[in-house]
């Protein structure tokens, strides 16, 4: 009877043994995922200007682009810098969808002339995959030239005291001239107006003459007036270079004149 006992639990043992090594039924009806990884990235700078540029961001893959734009020789961010908009010497960053095309970023804020700057990317999938590398380029701003010259000018905005009312197309001149050290000098930051008769000029007000550094196409400066030789006038005067070569003003006084002005080379 033991020995029968015996050879029944033996034959269990080998039965259950076989069992366990027998391989799972295969699951039904499974997709396996599909995952999107980071494809590589083709940058490529144009429109270049002395303040602004193009850059296009070529890949095939969905999700977004990711870009900060620093200043040349700043250290190079790491994909998690890119992808967080942080970087050394930042001066913009940014992200846009892709669809599997060329998309085209315009760079317009913050940029000098004739300066270079590096553009990082990377891609981040719709998956929620970084890609771990980074792709640069390099880019530099034209040179400005002279601002040099004799200006038609268009000033539009709001006068004050006696004088009250709008300023509507104001038409003057102003001439600028290069001091050959970086500084150029505005004949008359008000266009003409403060010289008019019909304006302050009845009280002999004389043109308003300033000299200027420009910095990244940019013109800033507060100044005391010679207007009717007193009272404590003075201007705020701020100026930018647009890419076309026009320059786009807009000045405030102590009496309260409001003015936007477009100068136009002759």
């Amino acid at each position: 009877m033991k020995n029968t006992i015996y050879k029944i639990g033996l034959l269990l043992f080998a039965f259950a043994l076989v069992s366990s090594c027998e391989s799972p039924e295969a699951e039904k009806n499974y997709t396996p995922a599909q995952y999107e990884f980071p494809a590589g990235i083709s940058l490529d700078a144009n429109n270049i200007t002395n303040g602004s540029f193009q850059f296009t961001y070529d890949i095939i893959g969905a999700g977004q682009g990711y870009y900060v734009v620093v200043e040349a020789g700043s250290p190079a961010p790491d994909n998690n810098d890119v992808f967080n908009g942080s970087a050394s010497g930042l001066v913009k960053s940014g992200s846009f969808e892709l669809d599997g095309g060329t998309v085209s970023v315009d760079v317009t804020d913050g940029l000098c002339d004739n300066t270079s700057y590096d553009i990082y990317a990377v891609h981040f999938t719709s998956d929620s995959f970084l890609s771990e590398d980074v792709e640069s380029i390099t880019v530099t701003t034209n040179e400005n030239a002279s601002i040099a010259g004799t200006y038609d000018v268009v000033t539009n905005g709001d006068l004050s005291g006696n004088f009250g009312g709008s300023v509507v197309d104001y038409m003057g001149v102003v001439t600028i001239t290069d001091n050959g050290d970086g500084t150029f000098t505005f004949d008359d930051t008000t266009g003409g107006i403060y010289p008019d008769p019909n304006y302050y000029g009845a009280f002999g007000s004389p043109p308003v003459p300033f000299t200027f550094d420009v910095p990244c196409n940019e013109i800033s400066a507060a100044y005391v007036t010679p207007f009717y030789n007193c009272c404590g006038d003075f201007i705020v005067f701020d100026g930018i270079i647009n890419d076309d070569g026009t320059i786009s003003v807009h000045w405030e006084s102590a009496f309260g004149e409001i003015m936007d002005a477009v100068y136009t080379l002759q």
